[in-house]
């Protein structure tokens, strides 16, 4: 949802869209449970994944103020593309086989 939205108002050059209040509801990932520097490294891969520019910078800068450094980040994002990667392939094996192979 943020990825989509921020990513939307860094991409148009309409400044008038920065001016209006997002009024996003994020409140359930406030009390997630999730120790904080692991939430943000998801955050940063999916940022990654789905190439919000805006979000990448907000979570990578909050890695950093933490206390995680620059190759931490990059392999978490790493790890994160590969994941990616072979789901994008498992997806498209898995679109184009016959239905009778498919158990």
């Amino acid at each position: 949802m943020n990825n989509i939205y921020y990513r939307f108002l860094h991409l148009s050059s309409n400044e008038m869209y920065q001016t209006i209040p997002a009024r996003l509801r994020m409140n359930i990932l406030r009390s997630h449970g999730i120790d904080a520097v692991d939430f943000e490294l998801w955050c940063t891969a999916v940022s990654a994944i789905n190439g919000c520019g805006a979000c990448v910078d907000s979570h990578e800068k909050t890695l950093r103020e933490k206390g995680i450094r620059e190759e931490s980040i990059l392999a978490a994002v790493r790890i994160a593309s590969v994941i990616h990667g072979l789901a994008s392939v498992l997806e498209t094996e898995r679109a184009v086989m016959p239905a009778a192979t498919v158990a």
